[in-house]
């Protein structure tokens, strides 16, 4: 009975758990976004299942022209901070409205097919009220707004 209930707690915390993101290396060999945990507290770009996947984020400009005003509509999403930046990589803390949990926004370009890969997901919850889903689509909204996105 014993190991049940610790099998069942030790469930319960691995079910409130997120995902621990870390910035990605500018010499990292799998430059990607695509991972999200089983939950509904992640939107990327590069998501496999319908739950996490957003639309893509195409470019009507250079990435060298459009790279300032990604920085800037990064830095403006509410209680969003930019913690670590190369050329074509932001990795961003954000803290949610209500209750001021973690949350993780990164952007990475793919210059090549002239797209960024966007991706927010929190640290801890089960589901996160679709506000990493809101985040990401309040970014494509100030870049599409600047001109940077082409509107799909």
């Amino acid at each position: 009975m014993r190991n049940i209930k610790t099998l069942l707690l030790f469930s319960i915390i691995l079910s409130l758990t997120g995902c621990m993101v870390f910035p990605l290396e500018e010499k990292e060999p799998d430059r990607s976004l695509y991972w999200c945990p089983p939950l509904h507290n992640c939107a990327s770009t590069q998501a496999s299942t319908f739950v996490h996947s957003i639309q893509p984020f195409e470019l009507k400009m250079p990435l060298d022209e459009a790279w300032p005003h990604i920085q800037k509509a990064v830095s403006n999403l509410p209680g969003t901070t930019i913690e670590h930046q190369y050329k074509g990589y932001i990795y961003a803390q954000s803290y949610s409205t209500v209750f001021h949990f973690l949350d993780y926004f990164e952007v990475l370009s793919v210059p090549e097919d002239n797209q960024l890969i966007v991706r927010s997901s929190s640290l801890t919850a089960i589901t996160d009220f679709f506000v990493n889903y809101l985040r990401t689509e309040q970014f494509r909204e100030e870049l599409e707004e600047k001109g940077v996105l082409i509107i799909q």
